[in-house]
């Protein structure tokens, strides 16, 4: 089983990535991942109250974007 999901967003230009092991979703533009990042939990869990989790999430997020998917992002 995949642990993130990249999907098509509803604006032209938009994706989302999904960490299914973290329980977030993180909507932003392509070609401007840095800059446009938006992050949204699908549930409670333990990355709400736990900054240094979520900046871990993120950063093995942006880690496996930029292996499979640098044309999307940068």
């Amino acid at each position: 089983m995949e642990r993130f999901i990249l999907q098509k967003g509803s604006g032209v230009h938009n994706w989302l990535c999904t960490d299914k092991e973290n329980g977030i979703v993180c909507e932003f533009q392509e070609h401007q991942f840095n800059d446009t990042q938006r992050v949204v939990p699908l549930e409670d869990n333990i990355l709400n109250n736990n900054p240094l989790a979520l900046a871990k999430a993120m950063r093995e997020m942006a880690d496996w974007l930029r292996e499979n998917h640098y044309d999307k992002v940068f």
